[in-house]
């Protein structure tokens, strides 16, 4: 069983404004080179933020970028790491966060409770990691699908791959806030992260679940 619990919004939000912030800054720096827009997504944007005390891993945001590239300027490859050495940039002024991690899907910045330079090696214990955020760089196709920016580790390429753009929830999600089974739903939810054993079923997996179970419960 896990132990997840949700963050407060009085601890999250301080954090919530502070990437936004830091976004507000990258659009500056990249303005003459092209603009984008960002929006929260997951957890964050329903104000359903997790997090396991009893692992390293802290919670954390998901933000779509949308780059204005309409005549395709820039190739995949360019336009992630641009954005990513951008962010470093911003980041190292006055912000608490790490340099950039370049992951398959996203790049990553995180906040550690204490300097992983500090870390007794010989004793490989991994910092713990307060909070991060993870940016997926996207294209939105029409609404049911977008294209994000792959970065393959073992090739070093950079390509556009298709994506689903995610569960059609809105008209179920309407109906459990206009019926106020908010509260029950943050309960089915928390209670499928905690009793999930399948590591590749990921937290929008369950939202799914949840909004269902609960929808199909009522309706």
């Amino acid at each position: 069983m896990n132990h997840f619990e949700y963050v407060s919004k009085s601890k999250y939000m301080p954090v919530k404004k502070e990437l936004i912030k830091i976004i507000n800054q990258v659009q500056d720096e990249l303005r003459e080179q092209f603009t984008f827009d960002y929006k929260f997504i997951g957890s964050s944007s329903r104000n359903m933020i997790t997090y396991d005390p009893k692992t390293n891993k802290g919670y954390d945001f998901d933000i779509n970028i949308e780059v204005n590239d309409f005549d395709e300027n820039y190739s995949a490859k360019e336009l992630k790491e641009i954005l990513i050495n951008t962010f470093n940039q911003v980041i190292k002024l006055t912000y608490p966060y790490a340099s950039c991690q370049n992951n398959t899907r996203v790049f990553t910045i995180k906040v550690y409770e204490e300097n992983p330079c500090c870390i007794n090696i010989i004793a490989l214990r991994s910092p713990k990691i307060e909070y991060s955020c993870d940016f997926a760089i996207v294209n939105t196709i029409n609404d049911y699908q977008q294209e994000y920016i792959r970065f393959n580790k073992n090739t070093h390429e950079y390509s556009w791959q298709m994506q689903c753009k995610g569960y059609l929830l809105s008209k179920k999600e309407a109906y459990i806030k206009k019926n106020k089974l908010t509260n029950e739903l943050r309960k089915i939810y928390l209670d499928k992260k905690n009793f999930n054993t399948n590591p590749n079923k990921k937290s929008r997996a369950l939202y799914a679940e949840a909004v269902n179970e609960l929808y199909n419960a009522h309706h």
